[in-house]
């Protein structure tokens, strides 16, 4: 009777948020199809609101779409794209460029994860396969949709040397600088080149359609000095390494993923036991 009195007491002093804080749990419920229109229109994955770090929770990404309402998800948080560099050549269509990763509660040491087609049931209009990156420690993003599915344009199994290898482009602010790393984010985290073609950025100034998180922090959604370092792998897993320290070497596989949401659930049937026996 206590633990109920407390549970129902904390849920009533829980902050209300914008948007709900997630955990990967479900698939039933998730926006799976990306796009690619231009700089001004695009939808790509996120992992959920204060959902930290990205790369064990790439299974319960969603899309969010930055530009007009879209069928295909909701907005992009208010403020979360700084900046879109758009590119297209004929077998592939691309953006790339810079976020504000604190907008959406991530971990600024988090060197972020991959979401693409190979290892999950997400896709790109038109395309057959595509490939995306949220980077938070240096504030950059990355979506590639191509028309092949091998590894030539999109390529899935190295994740790990983050987004400028994986998908080679600008990443710059509409001024010509360079991505900002968040406040809190390691002092070896590295920027990467301009490199590329890719033309088109959001105009100084412009404002994103979206939905600023009012007044939401919850709690462990920047989790003090945590730095999940050898959190991101290969494949469908990822993050960039902090420039001068070794690459993640824990890689994680689709069968990885099926393990440890497995465990997760395991933990999560233990504890919805735990409670419902103390009533």
């Amino acid at each position: 009777m206590l633990m109920k009195t407390a549970l129902i007491l904390a849920a009533l002093a829980a902050p209300a948020l914008a948007y709900e804080v997630v955990t990967c749990k479900k698939n039933a419920t998730q926006d799976i199809v990306t796009s690619i229109t231009s700089e001004n229109e695009f939808c790509t994955m996120l992992t959920g609101y204060g959902v930290t770090p990205v790369a064990p929770n790439e299974g319960c990404g969603s899309v969010y779409c930055h530009g007009p309402p879209s069928k295909l998800g909701p907005p992009m948080p208010k403020g979360y794209i700084l900046s879109a560099n758009y590119a297209k050549n004929t077998t592939y269509v691309q953006v790339t460029g810079c976020i504000d990763s604190s907008v959406w509660g991530q971990d600024p040491t988090d060197d972020g994860g991959q979401m693409d087609s190979h290892g999950w049931p997400y896709s790109c209009v038109g395309y057959n396969k595509f490939v995306s990156l949220i980077e938070p420690a240096t504030n950059t993003f990355c979506l590639r949709c191509c028309a092949t599915d091998d590894n030539g344009d999109c390529n899935t199994s190295i994740s790990t040397k983050g987004c400028w290898n994986v998908v080679p482009g600008l990443y710059t602010m509409p001024d010509g600088s360079a991505c900002k790393p968040p406040a809190g984010a390691p002092s070896a985290t590295t920027i990467p080149a301009v490199t590329g073609t890719a033309t088109g950025v959001v105009p100084t100034g412009a404002d994103p359609t979206g939905v600023v998180p009012t007044g939401a922090n919850p709690t462990g959604a920047n989790p003090t000095g945590a730095n999940p370092t050898g959190t991101t792998g290969s494949d469908s897993g990822s993050g960039s390494p902090s420039a001068g320290g070794p690459e993640p070497s824990n890689s994680s596989s689709a069968g990885s993923r099926v393990l440890y949401s497995i465990e997760i659930m395991g933990t999560v049937a233990a504890l919805s036991m735990a409670v419902a026996a103390s009533f």
